[in-house]
């Protein structure tokens, strides 16, 4: 049976993550029911050092998944290296561990998913990988101009912001395509990879958009990538939830209906949106079991990441002075 992996980065401290293991039952309940947990041949969950024991209790309530609980300290100890709070910022952590999934896994192709992700149509290896080439959802790359350029700054390649560029998680990578987009940056800039992106935290960098202008150098895109042909169904639903007052406009009926065009949708975790209001909306399309968690949330906590978020922005705005 033809497998892929998937890879899952997960926090459930700090300013909006305490829910993730609610979001985490919702993705897991959907994967179950419109796919199968054969589909993947390895799930990684990567998670911190401090909650490493608490995941490995929480993921039982997934053991029917190929799981393979990771923690960070064993592949991230580069983090390390910039102890000061506002040099790492979250979002850019989880971007560096997902372009580090050949790491870990083995597949040529591999599912990128955030804990605010869902399954919203039947799928099956297939539907995914397409002739040998990664289902792929496009959209212009001047909807989200500023992350193409820079990106395109660090790779010092030009953004072709004229063009279309791949679409965020969840996503599917190429494995090959990563170590490619490694390599390269290590050829550039004479050090670890990951070094590289974690000294320019004030640069809007993203995986995708680094990892789709490396491949477009290489080109390569073509034999790693495809988009939806004719009578195959969307990586991504044409519309999901990325700010809280999209809710009231969102037609989840016609996500999960039988004419539903896209596999996967969002409902993004910094809307604030609770995971329970999550779940009424969605439970009556596909049975979910949310089990109990204790919330970490810790008011120190969110004030140093609100420190840190304050630093960086002024720390970008000095560098583009």
């Amino acid at each position: 049976m033809k497998k892929l992996s998937a890879i899952l980065p997960l926090k459930t401290k700090g300013r909006h993550y305490s829910d993730n293991i609610a979001r985490c039952d919702i993705l897991f309940s959907s994967l179950r029911y419109f796919s199968s947990p054969d589909i993947f041949d390895c799930f990684a969950i990567i998670v911190p050092d401090d909650e490493f024991n608490d995941m490995q209790h929480y993921a039982q309530a997934w053991a029917d998944f190929p799981l393979k609980i990771i923690n960070e300290n064993d592949y991230f100890s580069i983090f390390k290296e910039f102890s000061q709070r506002h040099q790492i910022r979250g979002w850019h952590r989880q971007q560096i561990i997902k372009l580090s999934a050949p790491a870990f896994i083995e597949n040529e192709y591999f599912i990128v998913f955030d804990p605010d992700c869902f399954a919203t149509q039947h799928f099956t290896y297939d539907s995914l990988i397409i002739d040998g080439k990664a289902l792929t959802h496009y959209e212009p790359r001047s909807r989200e101009e500023k992350f193409w350029c820079a990106s395109s700054l660090l790779l010092k390649l030009p953004p072709h912001l004229e063009r279309n560029g791949m679409w965020w998680t969840p996503a599917i990578l190429s494995r090959s395509l990563c170590l490619n987009l490694q390599m390269q940056l290590e050829k550039i800039y004479n050090t670890d990879w990951r070094r590289v992106l974690l000294s320019h935290y004030t640069l809007d960098w993203t995986e995708y958009t680094l990892y789709w202008l490396n491949a477009e150098k290489e080109n390569l895109l073509e034999k790693y990538h495809i988009s939806a042909p004719s009578g195959y169904k969307t990586l991504h639903v044409s519309k999901s939830v990325w700010f809280a007052h999209d809710i009231k406009k969102w037609d989840s009926k016609k996500c999960f209906s039988n004419d539903g065009k896209g596999i996967f949708s969002v409902i993004q975790s910094n809307t604030h949106i609770s995971p329970r209001y999550v779940y009424k909306i969605l439970s009556q399309y596909f049975p979910i079991h949310l089990q109990p968690y204790k919330k970490k949330s810790d008011f120190f906590l969110k004030i140093a990441e609100f420190y840190s978020a304050i630093t960086r922005r002024f720390l970008k705005l000095l560098r583009r002075l």
